[in-house]
């Protein structure tokens, strides 16, 4: 290997370590609605150099500097601000749509690369706290000291719900499936110990500590509730049925044996009803006070 050969892949080394000086990344979380900096570091930008931000995996363009002028794009609106003395990007009133990976990219004599791993979370609502009865909404079915509750809050990207006895977890529940995170406890109403329920994620946390005189007032059902009021009409029905038709037989059959024949039903008066006997046999119609289920109605005429 000639002396030059050699020079030159030095220099190579060289150009590529250079490269690659800065070449790190950051993480970096935030809650929605803040202002976050992404810091450069860089302290000696000259007018010549250049620094482009870019966003996402496609390394969309976002902020450059170049000539001193500073160039931001429109998807990001007034959001953005660009540093003309260390480069770093200030993004206010972060979104979570703004999740994502920035890449910054300083040239001068030297190339230099700092990449921010950047993760926004959802405000974190406060969570609630109800009285919960598992089994029956009747009095008896409860205790008289004891009470169930069941702690609730939107769900969200990274979020836990939790129990504590003060600073012991008692339970705790995350499911990036489920819309609504609810948690249940069991505690006596004169129970002098506090609980608390906390809806955390990585960077917030919310607290609602348990008040077993207000949290334990379940209010209480009186009466039937309407899908048991349908299940005793379903099973009360039939029944009513069959003792009338028995009813009616039973009255048929006491009409055959007197020789009564129900055809025709005249009405004198809403106080009077009378039964004919059919017209082959000779006596005269007889009153009977008996409820038919079906009679024959013919015009009354005055007498």
């Amino acid at each position: 290997m000639t002396y030059s050969t050699l020079f030159i892949a030095l220099i190579f080394i060289i150009d590529v370590r250079a490269a690659a000086v800065g070449d790190e990344e950051e993480t970096v979380e935030a809650s929605e609605g803040e202002t976050v900096t992404l810091k450069t570091d860089w302290t000696e930008i000259k007018r010549d150099d250049i620094i482009l931000w870019t966003f996402g995996t496609e390394g969309t363009r976002i902020a450059r500097l170049l000539n001193n002028e500073i160039f931001i794009d429109e998807t990001f609106r007034d959001r953005l601000q660009l540093n003309s003395l260390t480069g770093s990007l200030i993004i206010s009133n972060i979104r979570t749509t703004d999740t994502g990976l920035y890449k910054v990219q300083f040239s001068s004599e030297y190339t230099s690369n700092k990449h921010f791993s950047v993760t926004v979370y959802a405000t974190l609502p406060v969570p609630n706290i109800t009285c919960w009865s598992p089994q029956s909404w009747s009095e008896s079915r409860r205790s008289s000291t004891g009470c169930s509750v069941v702690c609730s809050v939107k769900n969200g990207f990274r979020v836990t719900l939790s129990w504590y006895n003060r600073s012991h977890r008692l339970s705790s529940i995350s499911d990036p499936d489920k819309s609504i995170l609810s948690l249940p406890l069991n505690v006596e109403q004169y129970d002098k110990s506090i609980y608390s329920c906390v809806a955390a994620n990585p960077i917030i946390n919310q607290t609602v500590q348990l008040n077993p005189a207000t949290h334990c007032s379940c209010p209480v059902r009186t009466g039937i509730s309407s899908s048991v009021f349908i299940v005793i009409i379903i099973i009360a029905f039939p029944a009513l049925v069959i003792l009338l038709v028995l009813a009616l037989c039973g009255l048929q059959r006491q009409l055959q044996n007197e020789n009564l024949s129900l055809t025709e039903l005249l009405y004198r008066s809403t106080e009077e009803t009378i039964y004919k006997k059919h017209p082959n046999q000779d006596e005269p119609g007889e009153n009977h006070d008996c409820p038919l289920t079906s009679v024959t109605y013919y015009s009354i005429k005055k007498f």
